[in-house]
């Protein structure tokens, strides 16, 4: 990444080692330094005002959907916003800012991913919403897991495809190869893993002669100690052609444990993914039961069309109580029901299983043949459609 002498989000030096004293006064600059602009150029009063009612406007959007129970829709600007912000990073391509965390990624490499992201957190509102509306689609439960393995794929895949381009980036022949100088350091915050503390790190910084002219560009090493190369040393850099600035120091010897761990751990994300989409697409998973007081199960309409695979408008539910079991000549049972409904069970089936004065919930079909019957000794509907 191309040096800035007046950038405000790290600070240059030219001591290789740094003393107690100047970590200090970093710590304290740098940690003021956070939330002031990151370039010199001022910010318009419009452009922070729209940015800000912008923000104000999604957050508001999002407590206002969770509050009202209208999760779909919380979920889904929850979504747009890392898709927004991903189309974003690809189209506008704005003034990238310097971390020593950064990604070996470009810039709309990053942002695809960003993008993916959101449009994988968007679908399953719609696909929830899909389902419910078509007989036979995927139960909810399924279309969460499956989204969420898609996600865990995505994020390992990113790290993982970040691993390599460092591998590769940082091995002889890649691009061009150049000889830099490093003419100082840039201290910087990091996160560290064992901590989990944000720490002062340093990088070098080189320049060098490419395309007829000098460049100055930070390394893309990182160091919390004091780094291993003076002021006026030489190291091998490779270039990438597409962006001048975007240099790698030549590293075939780099360590085979950081290597392992920068392919193991993103490859057991996407496997963990991969598994959990190949189960959520293979396998019903069945909406749990809800107990209410009393002891009773809540019956709910996705409840009953996730477990019986019914569409939204496809059935209806009513509560339905015996008050007369007949048995006939020729064998056969005649049951009426409280609101004067007669019906006949040949077989006797369903008089067996029931008494006079037992009540319970019937759901049918379209086509009004009965789907299945809940005993409201152990069951109650909360829904609407009864």
């Amino acid at each position: 990444m191309k040096f800035d002498p007046d950038a405000k989000h790290y600070y240059f030096s030219k001591e290789q080692e740094m003393s107690q004293d100047e970590a200090d006064k970093l710590q304290k600059a740098l940690i003021s330094s956070v939330f002031k602009p990151v370039s010199s150029e001022k910010t318009s009063p419009i452009k922070t005002a729209v940015a800000l009612i912008i923000f104000i406007g999604i957050f508001l959007s999002i407590i206002i959907t969770a509050v009202t129970g209208h999760i779909g829709a919380c979920v889904l600007i929850f979504g747009s916003i890392f898709f927004v912000a991903g189309l974003y990073m690809i189209i506008a391509k704005p003034e990238e800012i310097y971390t020593s965390e950064k990604s070996n990624l470009k810039q709309s490499q990053n942002g695809a991913f960003i993008a993916l992201i959101g449009a994988a957190i968007m679908s399953i509102p719609i696909l929830i919403k899909y389902s419910t509306e078509h007989k036979g689609s995927m139960a909810s439960s399924n279309i969460i897991i499956c989204a969420c393995g898609g996600m865990f794929m995505l994020g390992g895949a990113f790290f993982l495809l970040s691993t390599i381009a460092g591998i590769i980036k940082s091995s002889r022949g890649f691009g061009e190869e150049v000889e830099g100088e490093c003419i100082g350091y840039i201290r910087s915050f990091q996160s560290t893993h064992e901590t989990h503390h944000r720490t002062i790190v340093n990088t070098p910084v080189y320049e060098y002669y490419y395309d007829g002219q000098y460049l100055q560009a930070i390394g893309n090493e990182v160091y919390h100690g004091a780094a291993p190369i003076a002021v006026g040393e030489r190291k091998l850099l490779n270039v990438d052609p597409s962006d001048p600035y975007d240099i790698y120091v030549q590293d075939e010897d780099k360590k085979p444990s950081g290597i392992a761990i920068g392919i193991i751990f993103p490859s057991i994300f996407i496997v963990t993914g991969i598994f959990l989409m190949w189960f959520a697409l293979t396998h019903s998973i069945q909406p749990s039961a809800v107990k209410v007081a009393g002891g009773k199960t809540v019956i709910t309409d996705s409840y009953v069309q996730e477990k019986y695979g019914l569409a939204g408008d496809d059935w209806t539910i009513s509560e339905r109580k015996i008050s007369e079991i007949t048995q006939e000549s020729d064998g056969s049972w005649t049951l009426t029901f409280s609101d004067g409904e007669v019906r006949t069970d040949p077989d006797g089936t369903f008089a067996g299983k029931y008494d006079v004065g037992d009540s319970f919930y019937e759901v049918m079909d379209s086509s009004g043949t009965s789907i299945v019957f809940f005993n409201t000794d152990k069951w109650i509907y909360n829904g609407s459609h009864d």
